[in-house]
């Protein structure tokens, strides 16, 4: 199967496995699936490491892509239509983080299971999400 982290998945992948359940841990860690990480993700963690909202712990920001890379992820390579089609989800009125709605798009788009425990997630469901985090 393929599988789309959600970006704090991927930084807990390899900060602090420990918080992320076990069936997604195992799925993760199964060479059989794909997994993927977006470049969203690389954004919203540069937008949150300038501003000081997200600690590293000494990792360099710029070795983040590499960090993928050797846990075997493939960085995933959006097309223009997952930007433009964010439209195309409706906007949640208890929902309004861009980095997210991508995230969301990106999956539906190109039919991922979003691995998430953003509870704010499911409600997208109904638009074709699909969402893992167990």
């Amino acid at each position: 199967m393929k599988y789309l982290l959600d970006t704090h998945v991927f930084l807990w992948s390899f900060l602090d496995t420990k918080r992320i359940k076990p069936k997604a841990l195992k799925i993760i860690a199964n060479e059989e699936n794909e997994i993927f990480v977006s470049p969203i993700s690389f954004w919203e963690l540069a937008v949150k490491y300038q501003s000081k909202k997200l600690d590293l712990k000494g990792i360099n920001i710029l070795h983040l892509p590499h960090i993928a890379e050797e846990y075997n992820f493939t960085i995933l390579s959006p097309e223009p239509y997952d930007y433009i089609s964010i439209g195309q989800i409706p906007q949640k009125e208890n929902h309004h983080d861009p980095f997210d709605r991508m995230l969301i798009q990106q999956a539906i788009r190109n039919d991922l299971v979003l691995i998430s425990k953003d509870e704010k997630f499911p409600q997208y469901e109904e638009n074709g999400l699909q969402l893992l985090w167990e």
